[in-house]
């Protein structure tokens, strides 16, 4: 699911895309050292879920002490 997907033949078929979008997030979530959980049920889609660590708020003007 996480690899890239190459059409053969797209006279094959009316579907739009190039296949890359979930192989794109993935390497996106490992670079953050993020999980990506997933929930697929069969006719009826399946959800992504997935966050991403927080960072502190660096201030260009910091506080004195």
């Amino acid at each position: 699911m996480w690899e890239r997907f190459y059409k053969a033949d797209r006279a094959r078929t009316e579907k739009a895309g190039i296949g890359l979008g979930l192989s794109i997030v993935k390497h996106i979530l490992d670079l953050h050292q993020s999980p990506i959980h997933v929930k697929s049920e069969a006719g009826n889609g399946s959800i992504f879920t997935f966050t991403f660590p927080i960072t502190p708020n660096i201030s260009k003007n910091p506080e004195k002490e």
